[in-house]
């Protein structure tokens, strides 16, 4: 926008500042023409004052003389002629009357007129300034005095006058934009900036920027109204989220510490009521991290004297139970290579995998390949799929809060998985990766920080 506007803005500058020169040129060179002629004519004048009486008497040889010294002296010919075109006198041979710029100016002088002023002096032109007077004893005219001026140094003066205004006249151009057309295009955008900088800031999460529509054009105070009311309206949308998210999980609480004292119970009598106390346990740490993703309780602190957890083998744990479900929906898993790393003890591996094989099972196809690999300093959890996979634009979305693909929105599913996936390997410093591998599918990587000095 800014470009656009200094594109319209600097055309317009230099067309003004174009016309306001060419005035000043005109004159520059019409003023140094007057001036070479006001001077060449007191000279000429002078020249038909001398000649007056040669005219008359018939004797030429000084005013001859007179013409050579002065043709010598200011490198500028001249000559006399009679009433009848005649030479009289002249500073050097070879002179022609008939050329036309002579022939227009002693018909001129002849008659009596006043000389018409010269042209302008332009640099790109040349040849030379012609300067007559009439030679007049009692108002008859004897004859005239022409004057052949060089305009070469003349000329000079006037090419460098034009560069001085060619050079003031940039310079010109460039103070007013630097100092006039930016701050104006910057004071025309700073609205349109305000609003830029307000939506980087919303896309970063502030839901609460807001933008001001104080004294500003109609057009921007509606656009800043509306944006005012979209970022006041996803803040309020956000809020809704965290607080059901936050009493979902708070009413949850209280039912599940309820159903676990009933069935520690239980489990004095029947050795399957462990296998549900273990799930209700599982369940409560399903609340506690939707408390979190939704932002209303504070990450729980992490017990530094845990050992470290190792990622293959507690896969190799929970693909057991999956093996089973997988074979009951007739799709096939399988266990790929499973290298020992030692990774954060709070890792929770069997709710990072079931979010995996899960989606996979839905929205993929088989067979699905399960494998914990070493990658330099990270292990890394992977599960592929050979189902369509996702577009480039998709993949970047993987693991944004409520996002599904479009191929998968008629699916069953609430888009909180791989989010939640995403902020359990965060919490232990890790990353998920999302990437389209060699023979189509999608592969799910969960990349976590290899613990050095685990003992295997």
């Amino acid at each position: 926008m800014r470009r656009r506007l200094l594109q319209s803005l600097v055309p317009m500058v230099i067309v003004l500042a174009v016309v306001a020169a060419v005035p000043l040129a005109n004159y520059i060179a019409t003023s140094a023409s007057r001036t070479l002629f006001l001077s060449r004519s007191n000279d000429a004048d002078w020249f038909a004052t001398m000649a007056e009486s040669p005219l008359q008497s018939g004797d030429i040889a000084g005013l001859r003389e007179l013409a050579v010294r002065y043709h010598e002296l200011y490198n500028t010919p001249v000559f006399v002629v009679d009433v009848d075109r005649r030479v009289i006198a002249t500073s050097r041979s070879g002179v022609v009357v008939t050329e036309p710029d002579l022939d227009n100016a002693l018909d001129s002088t002849l008659a009596g007129r006043l000389p018409a002023e010269p042209p302008a002096l332009w640099p790109w032109r040349s040849g030379e300034m012609v300067v007559a007077r009439p030679v007049v004893n009692n108002g008859r005219v004897l004859g005239a005095a022409v004057l052949r001026v060089p305009t070469e140094r003349s000329r000079e003066q006037v090419q460098r006058g034009l560069l001085l205004l060619l050079g003031g006249l940039l310079i010109s151009i460039g103070a007013v934009v630097i100092g006039i057309v930016r701050p104006v295009t910057r004071w025309v955008l700073r609205p349109l900036n305000d609003l830029d900088n307000a939506t980087h800031q919303v896309t970063r999460g502030a839901l609460d920027t807001r933008v001001s529509t104080d004294g500003r054009a109609p057009e921007l105070r509606r656009l800043g109204d509306s944006f005012n009311s979209m970022a006041l309206s996803l803040h309020q949308a956000r809020q809704r989220e965290r607080e059901f998210v936050a009493d979902a999980s708070h009413q949850l609480r209280t039912p599940l510490t309820s159903a676990r004292i009933h069935i520690e119970g239980l489990s004095r009598l029947s050795p399957t009521a462990r296998f549900a106390l273990s799930d209700i346990d599982r369940l409560g740490r399903i609340v506690q991290r939707l408390s979190r993703l939704a932002g209303s309780d504070r990450p729980g602190d992490a017990d530094g004297n845990e050992p470290p957890l190792d990622l293959a083998q507690a896969v190799k744990e929970r693909l057991v139970g999956w093996k089973a479900v997988y074979a009951a929906d007739d799709l096939e898993l399988i266990i790929g290579e499973m290298v020992p790393g030692g990774v954060a003890s709070e890792l929770e591996v069997d709710d990072i995998l079931d979010v995996l094989l899960d989606n996979a099972a839905k929205y993929g196809a088989p067979p699905v390949e399960v494998s914990v690999l070493r990658d330099g300093t990270e292990v890394v959890l992977s599960v592929r799929d050979h189902g369509l996979g996702l577009g480039s634009r998709d993949l970047k979305k993987v693991g944004e809060r409520f996002w599904r693909s479009a191929h998968h929105r008629e699916m069953p599913g609430t888009g909180l998985g791989l989010a939640i996936v995403r902020s359990e390997a965060a919490r232990v410093g890790g990353r998920v990766v999302a990437r389209p591998p060699i023979g189509g599918g999608l592969v799910i990587e969960v990349r976590v920080p290899l613990i050095e000095d685990y003992d295997l």
